[in-house]
């Protein structure tokens, strides 16, 4: 049977065990400010894409 990646957090790059589901790390590890700065750096990202494309 194949092997799935580690889940890798998007926001500190770290590998999640794989007992671990990101959302439950992104819950405990990480603040509110800093997963609104992330969503809107990528709507931010995707705006632009847009706009350019």
């Amino acid at each position: 049977m194949a092997s799935r990646p580690p889940v890798q957090c998007p926001l500190c790059s770290g590998e999640l065990p794989e007992e671990k589901r990101l959302e439950d790390h992104l819950v405990e590890e990480h603040t509110k400010r800093e997963l609104a700065r992330d969503v809107v750096s990528a709507y931010e990202q995707l705006e632009e894409s847009e706009l350019s494309g």
